[in-house]
C-alpha cells in the first residue's frame, strides 16, 4: 500500500476523500506529521501538533455489511501490535473499546471510520512527539518511552493494518475476539458506561468483553447483560497516568 506523506495538511481523513473524488483507487494511504483540522470521535478536535502522526488507509467497501462494524476494532489490534515493541514488559499497553490505545491508562492514538459509496477510511493518530494538550484526559506520547519518527511508525502500521484486514475480509472479526479482549481495557472488570455522546445516560457494570458484532458487553447489577454498538468507556483519573 503506497503512503502519500504531507508536512501538514487539514485532515488525512479529508485529503483522502478528495483523491477518492478525483478518481483514485482505494488501496493507499495519507499520512501528516501536522494536521490542522483533525477530527475524532463525535466531532471532537484530536490534535496532531508536528512530530505526531495522523494517518488514513483507504480501503475499498466490505460487502459484507455484518463486517463492517468491527474495522474499528480490527484497527485497534493492529496499532497495538505496532506500539508494543516500544515498551517495556512493565508498561501496560490497552486497547480501550472499541480503538483506542493506552498506555498506563492514558491514552496515546484513536481512531477515526469512516465510509462514503467509494471507499472505508480508517483515520489512526498517534502522539508520537507530543502529548495534546487542554484535554479532559490523561493523555501520553510514545517519545516517552522510545526514539521514533513517525514515519516508520507510519510504514509498520500500515502494513500491520494489511494483514489484519486480510484476515477480518476472509475470516471475520469473531477468531481475532480472544485476542481483542486480552489486550482489552478493563476486560471482566466494573466499568462506567456513557450511553451517549450527550452524556445523559450511564450505566455500570462488569465488562464482558465484545460480541462478533463488535458491541460492548456489560452485565448489570440486576444480571441483565447488554450489547452496546456506540457509547464511551469512562476513564477514571485515579486509573491513568498523569
Amino acid at each position: 500500500m503506497d503512503i502519500l506523506q504531507y508536512d501538514t495538511i487539514d485532515s488525512t481523513n479529508i485529503e483522502a476523500k478528495r483523491l477518492i473524488q478525483s478518481g483514485k483507487s482505494p488501496g493507499f494511504a495519507v499520512m501528516s506529521q501536522n494536521q490542522t483540522a483533525g477530527k475524532g470521535q463525535y466531532g471532537r478536535v484530536w490534535q496532531t501538533p508536528p512530530g505526531n502522526l495522523a494517518l488514513t488507509t483507504v480501503w475499498p467497501l466490505s460487502t459484507n455489511l455484518a463486517l463492517r462494524p468491527t474495522i474499528a476494532l480490527m484497527a485497534g489490534l493492529a496499532i497495538h501490535d505496532v506500539i508494543e515493541p516500544y515498551l517495556t514488559a512493565n508498561q501496560r499497553l490497552q486497547i480501550k473499546w472499541p480503538n483506542d490505545i493506552l498506555i498506563n491508562g492514558a491514552k496515546l492514538s484513536g481512531t477515526l471510520v469512516e465510509a462514503d459509496h467509494s471507499a472505508m477510511y480508517i483515520g489512526i493518530g498517534i502522539n508520537v512527539a507530543y502529548r495534546p494538550e487542554h484535554v479532559p484526559y490523561s493523555t501520553i506520547c510514545l517519545s516517552e518511552f522510545a526514539e521514533v519518527r513517525p514515519d516508520v511508525i507510519a510504514e509498520q502500521l500500515v502494513q500491520s493494518l494489511v494483514d489484519y484486514h486480510q484476515s477480518w475480509i476472509t475470516d471475520g472479526f469473531e477468531p481475532l475476539i480472544p485476542l481483542y479482549q486480552e489486550r482489552m481495557f478493563n476486560f471482566g472488570e466494573e466499568i462506567q458506561f456513557m450511553v451517549d455522546r450527550e452524556n445523559s445516560e450511564w450505566i455500570e457494570g462488569q465488562c464482558l468483553g465484545v460480541d462478533s458484532h463488535g458491541r460492548l458487553l456489560i452485565e448489570q447489577a440486576d444480571g441483565q447483560v447488554t450489547a452496546h454498538a456506540s457509547g464511551d468507556v469512562v476513564i477514571k483519573k485515579s486509573n491513568a497516568s498523569s
